[in-house]
């Protein structure tokens, strides 16, 4: 008897093989698909948590600012005008001054939540070589500016400033924002101060005139810190960072400069402004994944976010 060997034909064979290539054309196109989907996906979440992250640090600082503080320059130690006065984008510097928000919330000293420094002078108690702040603690202040400063620092209680609450202050003079240290308490808006014989009192700072003829408001704010920011390409990579500067006193005659501790909050800055509508900001910061101009046109990805600040 005769066994018969059945086999594809020629036929068979062509069209598994066509059919076989479909499938193997459309799965690679499928899998690459997804690839670039989660590449896309990845890169994009990445850029929303950095463009968040560095708005709200940004944020948390501004919005305990002195509202006619914030100056802009055309860069480091150039020529500075108000905010509200500066078009859109013509500067690559913003600088203003806040005051101690954690000396000013309060602490905890084992019998009542009372603050560092209370915001208030009795001005019956008071001279001109002497201010009186009811329920205030200097030694407090002292230890909360120590744990706040930048390991190193030598940042104290000598060198704050309080600031009256309802003073007409001048932008122009009124901080030190020109590098020039204020030895004067007439007319400006930071009073430098250092502690007095008790824990509540404040005495002139020794590099300034006492407050003979000078407005004192019962009301103030202390602060020992401005801050800065930058766009620039800082760490020569041919992308611009956003650099934050702080711990420097423009009343002691310091500016924001790499002299000054400084770190980078945001890397491949595309955009970033701030805008002033009356007391109210308007902060924009972009970041994209660009390399150097190496990211092919079509992988570019870039994340716009804005955050207002009252």
């Amino acid at each position: 008897m005769k066994r018969l060997r059945r086999a594809f034909t020629m036929l068979e064979l062509v069209f598994v093989i066509v059919i076989m290539g479909i499938i193997g054309t459309v799965g690679a196109k499928v899998l690459s698909n997804i690839y670039e989907a989660y590449t896309s996906s990845h890169i994009n979440n990445r850029l929303q948590i950095e463009t968040e992250l560095a708005l709200q640090q940004i944020a948390n600082r501004l919005q305990y600012r002195f509202k006619d503080s914030v100056i802009v320059r055309g860069g480091l130690g150039a020529a500075f005008v108000g905010l509200s006065s500066a078009p859109a984008g013509a500067y690559t510097v913003v600088e203003w001054v806040g005051y101690d928000i954690d000396g000013w919330l309060g602490r905890w000293d084992g019998a009542a939540n009372m603050p560092a420094w209370s915001g208030f002078l009795d001005l019956d108690a008071g001279n001109a070589n002497l201010l009186v702040t009811p329920g205030s603690d200097t030694g407090v202040m002292n230890a909360i500016i120590a744990d706040a400063r930048p390991l190193g620092s030598g940042t104290t209680l000598a060198n704050a400033a309080i600031f009256f609450t309802g003073a007409n202050t001048d932008i122009q003079n009124g901080y030190g924002w020109d590098a020039n240290p204020l030895t004067t308490q007439n007319d400006v808006a930071a009073h430098r101060i250092n502690a007095g014989g008790a824990a509540n009192t404040f005495v002139p700072d020794p590099a300034t005139a006492d407050f003979t003829g000078t407005d004192v408001y019962e009301q103030y704010k202390l602060a020992w810190t401005a801050y800065g920011l930058e766009v620039d390409d800082v760490d020569g990579d041919g992308e611009n960072e956003l650099i934050l500067y702080y711990d420097y006193q423009p009343w002691e005659g310091v500016v924001a400069s790499r002299n000054v501790p400084w770190q980078i909050l945001a890397d491949k800055v595309a955009t970033f402004q701030i805008m002033a509508v009356g007391d109210v900001l308007k902060v924009q910061l972009c970041l994209d994944n660009n390399t150097n101009g190496a990211v092919p046109a079509n992988q570019v990805y870039a994340v716009c976010k804005e955050k207002v600040i009252f």
